[in-house]
């Protein structure tokens, strides 16, 4: 569940709630000012560098298994010598 953060103007406190995204619950802050949601950052999971377009995540799939068929290729032949 997404957790979002929103802040009281009255008293300058912040508080985290988890809901939904459609949800729009009645939050109040101790001073029984309403509360605004403050805007955040989404959440990515994708580590730095990584590859960001399908195509280019396949090609390079496909090299690496190339690749690695070689080397087991090149074993397999050593093997039966």
């Amino acid at each position: 569940m997404p957790r979002y953060t929103y802040h009281c103007e009255q008293c300058d406190e912040y508080i985290e709630a988890c809901h939904g995204i459609t949800e729009r619950p009645d939050l109040r802050c101790d001073c029984t000012a309403t509360l605004e949601r403050v805007p955040s950052m989404p959440l990515s999971l994708r580590p730095k560098g990584a590859i960001t377009k399908s195509g280019e995540l396949v090609r390079s799939s496909i090299k690496e298994f190339k690749e690695d068929l070689k080397r087991q290729r090149t074993a397999a032949s050593k093997r039966e010598v």
